[in-house]
């Protein structure tokens, strides 16, 4: 999957950010083969239910959610949506990041606001500032201003109700125990679908069946997954492409370029220099 990319957009009061905003809407089953596969953005998204019996993914940890719920993925942390029916999945994405050299005005907050439920009052109001915001984004003007108050007030409802944090789903207590395991050796270059298998005595069909049934994706795909996401993060933090690779478990570094280009769109060498982060650059 390739990198979204995102426009600059002037905002009065608040600089220059890089943010989009899409509504989509339609009817998906729940064997629909252009389903997404795992997401790992370089900038934050909110997701905001409206419609649809599915559940969100986020790392390791998944989340029932129902009109008005908020998932906020911070860069580079996997996640993707799960269905569990035949529906209309109704939904806004926001992806946001700050424009190069400008100030990171709510980033601090989105860190601390992963998971957000709000008040059945509030929900209604702040999905009205998200269809006013999708009107507006994009215009010049009176419409620009219109959008930086929409925009303001989506992050600051999440702000002001980061505390209000929404529950895990429960898995079931083995595949709970493959998932962590996977969460702590996952960098390890020995961690492997066969290494797991022997480890919880398991055969390979089972555990596909598992992972097809609560994460809609392979267990391949889902380790190699969260060593993209830990790769990424060493990139932005200065690390070279061949410690990013070894260090996030990956034992062939052209190999892992291949891949990561096939995935991203770019090489992660260009990844570094396009999104490295400043402060690491020092």
């Amino acid at each position: 999957m390739s990198q979204t990319p995102i426009p600059t957009v002037l905002l009065p009061n608040l600089g220059a950010i890089n943010l989009a905003i899409r509504y989509e809407r339609r009817f998906t089953t729940l064997n629909d083969v252009t389903h997404d596969e795992d997401h790992i953005h370089h900038f934050y998204e909110i997701y905001v239910n409206l419609k649809g019996d599915v559940s969100f993914l986020v790392e390791n940890n998944l989340y029932s959610i129902n009109r008005g719920d908020i998932i906020v993925t911070k860069p580079n942390e996997l996640h993707r949506c799960i269905y569990h029916n035949d529906c209309i999945h109704e939904h806004f994405c926001i992806w946001f990041r700050s424009a190069p050299n400008s100030p990171s005005v709510f980033e601090d907050c989105l860190d601390q606001s992963t998971l957000v439920v709000l008040s059945d009052e509030d929900k209604e109001a702040f999905i009205n500032q998200c269809f006013s915001l999708y009107k507006n984004h994009g215009k010049e003007g009176v419409y620009q201003i219109h959008a930086a108050k929409s925009y303001f007030n989506i992050i600051d409802s999440i702000c002001n109700n980061r505390h209000r944090a929404m529950q895990t789903q429960n898995l079931p207590g083995r595949f709970s125990e493959i998932v962590d395991y996977i969460l702590l050796h996952y960098s390890e270059t020995t961690c492997s679908v066969d290494s797991i298998c022997e480890e919880f005595f398991i055969s390979k069909s089972t555990l596909l069946r598992r992972f097809r049934q609560y994460f809609q994706t392979t267990p391949s795909a889902y380790i190699e997954s969260k060593r993209f996401s830990e790769a990424k993060k060493l990139l932005v933090a200065g690390h070279s492409v061949q410690n990013a690779c070894y260090a996030s478990g990956f034992t062939d570094c052209s190999y892992f370029i291949m891949r990561f280009r096939k995935k991203f769109g770019m090489t992660p060498y260009k990844y570094q220099k396009e999104f490295m982060d400043p402060v690491s650059a020092i």
